[in-house]
C-alpha cells in the first residue's frame, strides 16, 4: 500500500496499523517541511479510510469518488480545508475563522457513504488566531465517526492545546540518492537528477518543482552573475542579462536568489576545502577555481545579503529594487 510514495516507511506502517485498529485517535498531525509527500500520503490515507474495504485500491464507489489520479475529490464524506487566495494580492490568506465555523457546521452531519468522515486541513499552522481557537473546540469535542488529519510545516506555530490533542507523525527528508533515483525513473538525466536531489535537500516535491521550473537553466544565470564579478556597473548587468528574461517575476526572482545563495555557499565550502557535500556537485572544479578570487569574509557577507534579499522578496517588496540592491551588496562583498 502506498508504494508510489517515496520513503516515510515508519509513517506508512503506523497508518496501516491505524486502518486495522478497533480503537484509534480521532486526530492526526503530519508535520514536516514542504514537499516531503505529507499531503500525498494524507490523501492516500483518506482514500483508504473511506474505502469500503480500507484498501483504497478495490475500485469501489468510495474509491471512484476520491480518485487521486484524476484529482476527483468529490466524495461526500471527504472535507478539505485550504487557504484561500486573496484576489487583491494574489497570495494565499491564512485559514479564517469563517472557514472553521463552516467546518464546525458540518459536524452535525454523519457519514453519508463511508464508515467515517475524513477532514483534511492543509497548512494547519497558517490558521488565524481566532480560527485556531475555534478549531480547538472541534478537537475537544470531536464529531462521532470523524477522522481529522492536519498538515503543517511549522509545528511551533500551532497552539500547544492543539498539539496536545493530536497524534503527531513527523516527516523527515529522504536521502538525496532516493530522490535522484526517483527522478531518473521518470526520465530525468542522471546528472540533472543528482543536482536537483541535492538542491531540494531530500524533498521530492521540491525536486519536481525545480525540474518544472527549469531551475538548472536559471542556475546558469546565477552562475554567470557570480563569474562576472567584480562588476563595473552592477545595475546594468542585471538590466542586460536578468530583466530581459521572459516572465521574470517574483517566483523566478525567489528561485534565482535561492540558487545564487547555494552557489555562494558552495564557493565558501570550496574556499574552506570542504568539497564533499556541495549542492552543485556537477560544478565542483569550476567552483573551486572561482573560489580563489574570493575572501571567506566576503563570501559570508554575500551569503548574508542573499538571505536578507530572499526574506524581503517573500514580502511585498519590489522585485527589481530588491535584486538591484542585492547585486550592489554582492559586488561590494567581492571587493572586501
Amino acid at each position: 500500500m502506498w508504494d508510489n510514495i517515496l520513503g516515510h516507511e515508519r509513517q506508512k506502517k503506523f497508518l496501516q496499523n491505524y486502518l486495522r485498529a478497533d480503537e484509534r485517535p480521532h486526530a492526526l498531525l503530519f508535520v514536516g517541511a514542504e514537499g516531503l509527500g505529507k499531503k500525498q500520503l494524507a490523501l492516500a490515507f483518506a482514500k483508504a479510510l473511506l474505502c469500503f474495504n480500507h484498501t483504497g485500491t478495490d475500485g469501489c464507489e468510495a474509491c471512484r469518488l476520491l480518485n487521486l489520479e484524476d484529482g476527483n475529490l468529490s466524495h461526500p464524506d471527504f472535507i478539505l480545508v485550504q487557504r484561500e487566495l486573496n484576489p487583491d494580492t494574489g497570495r494565499l490568506k491564512d485559514i479564517s475563522i469563517d472557514q472553521i465555523k463552516e467546518l464546525i457546521g458540518k459536524a452535525a452531519f454523519a457519514p453519508v457513504l463511508s464508515p467515517v468522515k475524513v477532514c483534511l486541513v492543509e497548512d494547519a499552522d497558517r490558521m488565524s488566531v481566532a480560527a485556531a481557537n475555534s478549531f480547538l473546540k472541534l478537537l475537544e469535542e470531536p464529531p462521532a465517526g470523524w477522522v481529522i488529519v492536519l498538515l503543517a510545516s511549522a509545528e511551533a506555530k500551532l497552539l500547544t492545546t492543539i498539539l496536545s490533542r493530536v497524534v503527531c507523525l513527523r516527516f523527515q527528508p529522504v536521502s538525496a540518492a532516493q530522490v535522484a533515483n526517483f527522478l531518473a525513473a521518470r526520465g530525468v538525466a542522471a546528472q540533472e537528477a543528482e543536482v536537483l536531489a541535492r538542491i531540494s535537500e531530500g524533498s521530492v516535491g521540491l525536486a519536481l518543482d525545480l525540474q518544472r521550473q527549469k531551475a538548472l537553466e536559471l542556475r546558469q544565470q546565477a552562475l554567470a552573475f557570480a563569474e562576472a564579478l567584480p562588476l563595473a556597473m552592477p545595475l546594468n548587468y542585471l538590466a542586460g542579462r536578468v530583466w530581459q528574461q521572459k516572465n521574470f517575476e517574483r517566483p523566478q526572482a525567489l528561485l534565482f536568489v535561492k540558487l545564487l545563495q547555494l552557489l555562494l555557499r558552495d564557493l565558501l565550502m570550496c574556499k574552506l576545502n570542504l568539497t564533499a557535500d556541495l549542492y552543485n556537485c556537477d560544478l565542483r572544479e569550476q567552483l573551486q577555481a572561482q573560489s580563489a578570487a574570493w575572501r571567506a569574509a566576503g563570501l559570508k557577507l554575500a551569503l548574508a545579503a542573499t538571505q536578507e534579499a530572499y526574506a524581503v522578496l517573500e514580502s511585498s517588496a519590489g522585485v527589481r529594487m530588491t535584486l538591484e540592491a542585492l547585486a550592489l551588496k554582492i559586488d561590494q562583498a567581492y571587493k572586501e
